[in-house]
């Protein structure tokens, strides 16, 4: 997806990095699995790429692009204890191919080698992260208990979703010392972006396209939710509106930034390959407008 970008190739290399250097344990074959399984490395790339757009260096922003890399790996991992599930990224899920016991211990590893990697920064930045992996609990706990309106099911996923990818655009900024307002202005491009892609990757599962993930629970989606209220088809286009909404209003926010412009009309490419093309998908076995 991203493949092209000098940045996803420096994400991929620290990665690399970190992988030679796990312990040679069964734990270490296990950190391993994940962190060499092919993702899309959007969180990491949204944080470089906030660092780039008001004049800091990828090399100053790449500890704390692994370290939310880590910790977004880390949330998957206990994401599929919580739903128990059996695949992920169209491979097997560690909890599917390894157990309860060692998917937890894997994403605890994870979460530690992240607090390293965030612990040189300043204070302002490991708030920020800090405050997004709290968030992310938070937000797993309101899932499991099952929202049953809108209102519950945004607050569920602003913290689960969203919450990480606000954090990564803020941190960028704030490693690049860009003034309050432009941080401001990212990170609420990060949050509805999150949105954006949080409701189309749910409205994707409700359709029944393959995501190259499953698991045995099911969580309450807006789809459900509408769905329960209105006409199926009626459920699909307010799905639609939403995330097109909030794609826009990620749009405004990287519009009314300053900063580099062309570093800036890659932070809308990735809103264009992370929700566009799951729209196009999404219409094309319902012609939804």
């Amino acid at each position: 997806m991203f493949s092209g970008w000098d940045e996803y190739h420096l994400i991929n290399e620290e990665l690399g990095k970190l992988t030679g250097e796990l312990p040679a344990s069964d734990l270490g074959e296990i950190i391993s699995y994940v962190l060499t399984s092919p993702g899309k490395r959007a969180r990491p790339l949204i944080l470089v790429l906030s660092c780039l757009a008001f004049g800091g260096r990828p090399q100053k922003a790449i500890n704390a692009a692994m370290a939310v890399e880590l910790v977004h790996a880390a949330s998957l991992v206990h994401d599929d204890i919580l739903d128990c599930g059996v695949e992920r990224r169209g491979e097997q899920s560690i909890f599917e191919r390894y157990g309860t016991d060692a998917a937890l211990l894997c994403g605890d590893y994870l979460i530690s080698k992240s607090i390293e990697l965030i612990s040189g920064y300043s204070q302002p930045v490991i708030k920020t992260f800090a405050r997004a992996c709290m968030d992310m609990s938070d937000g797993e706990m309101l899932d499991l208990s099952s929202a049953c309106s809108a209102e519950e099911y945004y607050r569920c996923i602003s913290k689960k979703t969203a919450s990480l990818f606000a954090a990564s655009a803020r941190i960028g900024c704030l490693i690049a010392n860009a003034d309050e307002d432009d941080t401001a202005r990212l990170e609420s491009y990060g949050l509805h972006l999150g949105l954006a892609y949080q409701i189309m990757d749910d409205l994707e599962e409700y359709l029944g396209i393959d995501q190259g993930k499953s698991s045995q629970k099911a969580s309450t989606t807006l789809p459900r939710i509408y769905g329960e209220r209105h006409c199926e088809d009626e459920s699909l286009q307010i799905c639609v509106r939403a995330i097109n909404d909030h794609c826009s209003l990620a749009r405004d926010a990287l519009a009314r930034a300053k900063g580099d412009e062309k570093i800036k009309s890659r932070l809308q490419e990735i809103v264009d390959h992370m929700v566009n093309k799951g729209l196009e998908e999404c219409r094309s076995p319902r012609s939804l407008c």
